[in-house]
């Protein structure tokens, strides 16, 4: 894609979304090197769709020059999305180069109490968008040089939480079916701000480790780990609070133990005809 070509421009700016989805499949230098040929405001709006571990490798190439005048363009949940999976040196170079007001609209933005959900944030997971098929799920999956979970998040052109798919459905799906399709929409979710200790309870734990978490607004902006609010939260009130994984063999053990049942009966059955035919 050149930026001197009117068809491309014209892409850029009428589809960004569009656009998002076929660069975050392009090698990130050549999509930094886009960029930083850009108009910021066709380039902005782009970086704004795109997901968030692609935009930040994309980021992270970008000179000091063009950083400094994007985030000050950036809409201030697009700058979060990117902020929060920098590591701290580099969440210090992006303020730096914020302006007074942008910088008091990021802090704003991301506040969390000490005692909420989102103070307990992991920003690291796995998500794709919903319209994109299958097949390029599995590729896009396969490109990915961390271990991806067994959930993956599906989410709509604004990063809202719209539901989950599990990993190994991917490869069993007919490969030209979209995910909206195919994914679960049922999905239960962490509101950010709610308190933390109340999350001890929450009906999600019952089958899941892991949980996504959403702002106000339904957008995702990562996942909460169990056994870390457990371990930060501790049993509010001497509360007893099941282990999911505990609850998930639980019952595994009830269904062994009923089919044992079961077929104990039917064999005594068995025994019992055989008899009587004797």
């Amino acid at each position: 894609m050149k930026v001197d070509n009117p068809l491309s421009r014209e892409f850029l700016i009428t589809y960004p979304k569009e656009a998002a989805r076929v660069l975050e499949q392009v090698p990130d230098e050549h999509v930094s090197a886009l960029f930083n040929e850009l108009p910021l405001q066709i380039g902005a709006p782009v970086l704004a769709s795109m997901l968030p571990e692609k935009a930040v490798a994309c980021f992270l190439m970008f000179s000091d020059v063009f950083v400094e005048k994007l985030v000050n363009v950036l809409p201030i949940n697009s700058l979060a999305r990117i902020y929060r999976l920098l590591s701290n040196t580099k969440q210090v170079e992006l303020l730096a180069f914020l302006s007074q007001k942008s910088r008091s609209e990021l802090r704003r933005y991301m506040a969390y109490s000490p005692s909420s959900a989102g103070a307990l944030l992991n920003p690291l997971v796995d998500l794709l968008p919903e319209n994109i098929t299958v097949a390029d799920a599995i590729r896009r999956i396969e490109q990915t040089e961390h271990t991806v979970s067994c959930n993956i998040y599906i989410v709509s052109e604004t990063h809202k939480l719209m539901g989950v798919v599990e990993l190994g459905k991917l490869f069993i799906t007919d490969h030209h079916i979209r995910l909206r399709d195919i994914m679960k929409r049922k999905t239960l979710s962490i509101p950010a701000h709610v308190t933390a200790s109340t999350l001890l309870l929450h009906p999600g734990w019952k089958t899941q480790r892991k949980l996504p978490m959403v702002e106000r607004d339904g957008t995702l902006i990562g996942v909460l780990d169990y056994s870390y609010l457990q371990e930060m939260v501790g049993d509010a009130d001497g509360m007893v609070v099941d282990d999911p994984l505990e609850n998930l063999l639980s019952l595994a053990g009830l269904y062994w133990l009923s089919l044992a049942q079961l077929l104990d009966s039917i064999l005594g059955i068995a025994r019992t005809d055989t008899g009587e035919k004797k």
